[in-house]
């Protein structure tokens, strides 16, 4: 028999599980694309069909932890991270109204928000930014656009409506809460005005921290080898990523580097009301985080988006592509006189100063550079308001490419990465095992990166 800790990322590409033994080691993994439907901008999931996944691969990474050791696998906990903003919308029975919006979809009733609580008093109460990110914008829409949520009795987010369908208890977790736009960053605790404005007042329970334990694996629907697992929210993905390699502790940033560069900034509380609007104000955010008594700023930034067009409008559609690339972009000077990257969002960017002799490579290098320059305004603006941090760690698959990797290099002079593929779902992992009272060792990273290169898959 094994012993086995698994966890679960629900994430905005893929729904990951690792299995991970009582010293620390990813002995088994299992991935499935995230079934998103939709057209037109839109996207969206059927709540039932995302759990059916995440139980396939959480007993697929048990059963291959199983195997590689051959023994029996016996998992004693179960840990859920996930996107956050996205989620499941029940009734009394909790039966599922609607499909869950994802996130980034455009849907969301922003005018509302803005007119019946005030832009100002939502980001500084919320600690989020006025968008239709925020569940409370998606939540609206679904209120006047779908009659049957009338009947809404709970919100659950992502990892919190697995863990519910694996069989645990009806909960809320902190980090996921902080993103819904219904909750008191102050008070921690769920934002009277915002549920009237809903008329769903019972919408969050009181929220607990990530790896309190949250009832047993169960039931006719849930693989064998799951039951008796204990079960745990272990909260927002980025920041259970940050948990992963032991940078989710005061003063510790970690900068993660995948599709969107996410900046997860730990602090220790209190942030005055006009330091966290200053934070929402600039498109940053402001929450509790995965660790007891700990809050974290967050922004994101479109860096490997950016460098992935980029790499497509070059014709470089391959790894080894994109690789060379990175190479040849070191051996270019980075003090062209004109050419630079200009505005880069996620919905587009420009490029300016284009002149004779402008290669691939030169290309490459200013959009490097020039990204990461985006990056350190970013960090200066969130060191004003909360502080300078103390150490960093970098993580993600756009740090396999060259370039990236020594303009990391020369922003963090001592920043550690690590190799561990699937931090998030590592981090819940670790969490699964804090919930039944085992200390399991942070991801090893590694401090010259300047020699080592992640073994991290885009």
């Amino acid at each position: 028999m094994i012993d086995l800790f698994v966890g679960i990322d629900v994430g905005t590409t893929r729904v990951k599980a690792i299995a991970v033994d009582p010293q620390g080691t990813v002995c088994g993994g299992s991935e499935r694309s995230t079934p998103w439907r939709g057209g037109g901008g839109r996207s969206e999931l059927d709540p039932m069909s995302l759990v059916q996944l995440a139980q396939t691969v959480a007993a697929e990474a048990a059963a291959a932890a199983g195997a590689r050791a051959d023994h029996d696998p016996r998992v004693l906990a179960i840990g859920v991270t996930g996107m956050a903003e996205t989620g499941v919308l029940v009734d009394g029975r909790d039966r599922p109204l609607a499909s869950a919006i994802a996130w980034h979809d455009p849907r969301g009733d922003v005018d509302t928000i803005a007119r019946e609580l005030g832009t100002e008093t939502f980001q500084t109460t919320t600690g989020l930014p006025l968008t239709a990110m925020p569940s409370l914008a998606k939540l609206l829409w679904l209120r006047r656009n779908r009659p049957d949520t009338k009947n809404a009795i709970r919100f659950y987010s992502v990892a919190e409506w697995v863990v519910r369908r694996l069989g645990g208890e009806s909960v809320t977790e902190l980090s996921l809460a902080s993103r819904t736009g219904v909750f008191e960053l102050r008070r921690a605790r769920p934002w009277d005005e915002a549920l009237s404005l809903l008329g769903w007042p019972s919408l969050l329970p009181d929220p607990m921290v990530a790896g309190t334990p949250a009832g047993r694996a169960g039931g006719d629907s849930v693989p064998a080898t799951l039951h008796g697992a204990v079960l745990t929210v272990a909260g927002h993905d980025h920041q259970v990523a940050a948990y992963g390699v032991g940078a989710a502790a005061d003063g510790a940033l970690f900068d993660s580097l995948g599709t969107a560069e996410a900046l997860v900034r730990t602090v220790l509380p209190p942030l005055a009301p006009e330091r966290i609007g200053a934070l929402t104000a600039q498109g940053m955010s402001a929450g509790w985080g995965v660790v007891a008594d700990h809050l974290c700023v967050l922004a994101g930034l479109p860096t490997g988006l950016t460098l992935n067009r980029i790499a497509t409008m070059l014709g470089m559609t391959s790894s080894a592509d994109r690789m060379a690339l990175g190479e040849q972009a070191l051996a270019v000077p980075g003090d062209h006189p004109t050419l630079r990257l200009v505005d880069p969002r996620d919905k587009h960017f420009g490029l300016a100063g284009i002149t004779d002799g402008v290669t691939p490579a030169r290309l490459w290098r200013a959009a490097v550079d020039g990204l990461t320059a985006d990056a350190e305004r970013v960090l200066a603006r969130i060191d004003a308001l909360v502080g300078p941090y103390q150490r960093v760690v970098a993580a993600g698959g756009w740090l396999h490419n060259p370039a990236l990797l020594a303009a990391k290099h020369r922003q963090y002079p001592a920043m550690t990465i690590t190799d561990v593929a699937e931090l998030g779902a590592y981090g819940a992992a670790l969490l699964a095992a804090a919930a039944v009272g085992v200390s399991l060792p942070a991801a090893a990273t590694h401090p010259n990166p300047g020699a080592v290169r992640p073994s991290i898959e885009r």
